[in-house]
């Protein structure tokens, strides 16, 4: 009778039950929120994707274009990095040029406080006189001399 009758695959699968073999992909329990750990490699569930090993044209082509890819990034980075690097020492020079200029602009209109009677002149002036007094200091930068509130830090 063929509805008694035993196939090869009920074999395989009759054997794989008897030696207590489950399928990787599932739990027992069916809880399928239960993430299982594939911390080592007999635990790893192998799937036709992930499984596959090609030929070895196919592996050399894989690593190639990894590598290819690889390079192309690294330029990639270095380009930024240069990048970044050039925007940083432009901005430093600005800031150089730029408090060099405002010195010599601030030394042309600049006038000087009498020493005996500075006391008698700050209480005179207004509040916008006062916020245009300006003091010199080295920039710890640049090291330029520079004009700076009187008040700042």
């Amino acid at each position: 009778d063929k509805s008694k009758s035993i196939l090869v695959e009920d074999v395989v699968k009759l054997s794989s039950s008897l030696h207590g073999e489950k399928d990787k992909g599932r739990n027992v329990s069916g809880r399928s929120w239960k993430v299982r750990p594939q911390k080592r490699a007999s635990f790893l569930i192998k799937t036709k994707v992930n499984n596959r090993v090609g030929s070895y044209e196919e592996r050399v082509l894989a690593k190639r274009q990894r590598k290819e890819m690889m390079e192309l990034q690294q330029e990639l980075r270095e380009e930024r990095r240069l990048a970044k690097v050039t925007k940083r020492e432009r901005r430093l020079e600005n800031e150089r040029r730029r408090a060099e200029n405002e010195f010599k602009q601030a030394q042309r209109a600049a006038q000087t406080l009498n020493v005996n009677k500075v006391g008698i002149t700050l209480k005179a002036l207004s509040k916008k006189q006062l916020r245009q007094i300006k003091k010199t200091r080295i920039n710890a930068k640049t090291g330029v001399v520079e004009y700076v509130s009187a008040y700042a830090k």
